[in-house]
């Protein structure tokens, strides 16, 4: 039997952490407000800022501290490992979200300035884990096995990690529109793309806009990056993240209210975006911190597809059937795979790279959510409440 002491203790010490993600979320997006960028394109904070972002930091610590107790909390409550339904796997995966963002993210590559975006999708995890909430107990017979200690973890880990590339990426794409637009407004243009940013041409000394600085044989804009903010519809920010959340919402949990609610946010977050593109870094070093974090989680959910068919297997007598689950996680594979080769090929490199790996998040959500919850299969059993 649980333990309902301890797993109300979870509970709360969930939702105080849930609170205190919002709080440090908001800190670090007023962090952005006290910012300031040079022509030269360098950030600085404000003393206010500064303080403002060591508030956020310390409530995003504080808030990761709560939450591991929680989580750990909600194991030993119901006696075993704490990802047996989709509220404990949202949650597992928000707390890895934020982990890795104040090691890898800020502290690892000192982007500071992400980490307003990756709490704000740690905080939406932990939302679709409340609404799909489920009581600490034990699990159904078909996962009580090792395997879920194996099998599971592993791609709650990857999606986690996975998530934090999706992040970097988007912003990837949105910094590196408003650099190619300020480029092209100065009478420049973009001849292809390394990996992860576009190349501008070759300008002669004598032909150089006003503005521009020499850096070897490449013309490269000193403009201040504020133009990049400019340069990009203000409308479209909170439009188009708006509608695919409230949609989303609306087609998993059929709840208007929700549905409203997600779409809200997510447009603020648009805005949030829209106005920090003069502070976000640049769009080389987006991309490179996207394909790291990709690269790297890659193999961890090669390993979690493979025990997964270990586990059926041992549970139905076969490796691999093609059940709707198994078929998104590898439809999931192929996709992030391709983005990983794409990398390496001439002429998709940089953008269009990164819109395989958008694809790939959400072919990542849909085998997450709309087949756990919709689709009949062997996985039938993980609907709400087993994952």
């Amino acid at each position: 039997m649980p333990n309902e002491t301890l797993a109300q203790t979870s509970n709360t010490l969930f939702n105080i952490a849930f609170v205190t993600y919002i709080v440090a979320m908001v800190a670090y997006f007023f962090r952005l407000a006290f910012t300031r960028v040079s022509v030269a394109g360098v950030t600085s904070s404000t003393v206010t800022g500064t303080r403002i972002g060591l508030v956020g930091t310390a409530l995003a610590v504080a808030g990761l501290a709560l939450h591991l107790v929680s989580f750990v909390a909600r194991g030993v409550a119901a006696d075993r490992m704490p990802w047996g339904n989709m509220y404990e796997y949202s949650s597992g995966m928000a707390l890895l979200v934020v982990a890795v963002g104040l090691v890898v993210v800020q502290r690892r590559f000192g982007y500071g300035h992400l980490m307003g975006f990756l709490l704000a999708a740690a905080v939406l995890m932990m939302t679709s884990g409340l609404l799909l909430f489920a009581e600490a107990g034990p699990l159904v017979p078909a996962l009580n096995s090792y395997w879920i200690r194996i099998h599971t973890s592993s791609m709650m880990v990857a999606s986690s990690i996975f998530i934090v590339g999706f992040a970097a990426t988007a912003l990837y794409l949105v910094k590196d529109t408003g650099e190619r637009r300020v480029a092209a407004s100065g009478g420049d243009s973009y001849t292809g793309s390394t990996v992860g940013a576009a190349r501008l041409t070759p300008v002669e000394p004598d032909a150089r806009p006003e503005g521009y600085e020499a850096d070897g044989a490449l013309a490269v804009s000193v403009a201040s990056p504020l133009a990049q903010r400019e340069v990009l519809s203000p409308v479209l920010f909170p439009l188009v993240p708006g509608v695919i959340a409230a949609l989303f919402t609306l087609l998993v949990w059929r709840a208007p209210v929700a549905a409203i609610i997600a779409g809200s946010v997510a447009a603020l977050l648009g805005t949030a975006a829209w106005y920090a593109v003069p502070y976000l870094p640049p769009a080389a070093k987006l991309d490179n911190l996207a394909y790291r974090t990709i690269a790297f989680a890659f193999p961890i959910w090669t390993f979690g597809v493979m025990t997964g068919a270990i586990w059926a297997e041992e549970t139905w007598g076969r490796y691999w059937g093609w059940d709707p689950k198994e078929t998104g996680s590898f439809f999931t594979w192929v996709l992030y795979a391709a983005y990983l080769h794409a990398r390496s090929t001439h002429g998709w490199r940089g953008r269009k790279a990164a819109w395989v790996a958008v694809v790939a998040f959400f072919a990542l959500m849909i085998t997450f959510y709309v087949v756990n919850l919709f689709i009949v299969g062997l996985h039938s059993y993980a609907g709400p409440g087993l994952v």
